[in-house]
């Protein structure tokens, strides 16, 4: 459980929470864009303790979601990662769309499960629902995917070039 980010104390304007920690091999990458985001526009990243898959993957999603929303920073816009939800059709659109909820004033909080996915509830609790697409990849993988267009779509925003 790490928290990281909302530099000088305040109410960040991003919120990660993820379950479970980011490891090898996609720690380095999770992390350089994790603060790379942080610089810009503030980020907070949360990350739950996965539950033992023992007594099944419903079970261990229900318990991840109650960890998850003990951890939401009170009164965020709340978005699920599942793939059900709505695919950004361009880095552009992706950017547009984090101008817009930058600029609500409301802090966002985007929510990535751990192996088994999310919980339905927990999900249905969100206001929206992004995907990065209908491949499927590590739920680590998956947080790096995030955190990466987070950093492109901020310089989109910003008008620098990206840096490769």
């Amino acid at each position: 459980m790490s928290r990281r980010g909302a530099e000088g104390g305040g109410t960040p304007r991003l919120q990660l929470v993820t379950v479970g920690r980011v490891r090898a091999p996609w720690e380095e990458a999770a992390r350089t864009f994790e603060e790379r985001v942080a610089r810009r526009h503030g980020l907070r990243v949360d990350e739950v303790p996965p539950e033992p898959l023992q007594r099944g993957e419903a079970h261990a999603r229900r318990q991840e979601a109650d960890r998850i929303r003990a951890r939401l920073v009170r009164g965020a816009w709340r978005v699920a990662l599942t793939p059900e939800g709505r695919v950004p059709g361009s880095s552009a659109a992706f950017a547009d769309w984090l101008r817009t909820r930058v600029e609500s004033g409301r802090p966002t909080a985007l929510i990535v499960g751990g192996a088994s996915g999310l919980d339905d509830g927990l999900v249905a609790e969100c206001e929206e629902r992004l995907s990065l697409g209908a491949l499927t990849m590590p739920h680590q993988l998956a947080r790096v995917v995030l955190v990466e267009q987070l950093y492109r779509a901020q310089c989109i925003i910003d008008g620098h070039p990206y840096p490769h």
